[in-house]
């Protein structure tokens, strides 16, 4: 994988899906996928979890692991962000999939890894800044934050639309049911284990 072409795939993303998309189809797959997910499980635990960790911040919801009381949760989440968000990958993906297949259209797991997981990192690199500018302003909560984060999601969602029409041959408006509903599903499951920072 080249670092460079990776680079300037997710930077696209940012500007134009459709270009994205473009330059993604013919990138190695699952491949692409997985490492955008990784990285955005590292620069999550890196530049979000462990600066609250070191402020001596606490959740302000309890831990829902019995294993982990919520005083060390953030530190807990520095290993445990990359496995949840890994996970979110997978069922995201496999919704999109198993929604083509009942609707017997052809599908490409391979492919819709490489979609989801870019998308998810065009979002998610977004949102640590958006976080902390509004850390820095004060005056905000975790709900409002949780809200901000599922309207700025849309952008991964259009990107997905995008790329199961350009890649996969499916419909705009299938798309969009589809990515809703990984929405729907991956939300509830992070939420299991993932907290504000803030």
């Amino acid at each position: 994988m080249g670092a460079k072409s990776f680079v300037q795939v997710w930077a696209t993303g940012y500007v134009s899906p459709a270009r994205m998309i473009e330059r993604l189809r013919s990138k190695p797959a699952p491949q692409w996928g997985f490492w955008a997910q990784l990285l955005r499980a590292v620069l999550d635990s890196l530049l979000v979890y462990l600066p609250v960790t070191l402020m001596g911040r606490i959740p302000p919801t309890p831990s829902n692991l019995s294993f982990v009381s919520t005083e060390h949760y953030y530190r807990t989440l520095l290993w445990l962000t990359p496995i949840v968000l890994g996970a979110q990958w997978l069922l995201a993906s496999a919704v999109v999939h198993l929604g083509l297949r009942l609707s017997r259209r052809p599908s490409d797991f391979d492919q819709i890894l490489n979609i989801v997981g870019m998308a998810g990192l065009v979002v998610g690199a977004f949102l640590i800044p958006w976080d902390w500018v509004w850390f820095a302003i004060g005056g905000v909560d975790q709900y409002f934050l949780g809200t901000s984060h599922l309207i700025i999601s849309l952008w991964g969602t259009l990107i997905t639309v995008v790329g199961l029409k350009r890649i996969l041959g499916a419909p705009a408006w299938l798309g969009c049911v589809l990515g809703i509903l990984a929405i729907a599903v991956a939300v509830p499951f992070g939420i299991m284990f993932m907290r504000s920072p803030f």
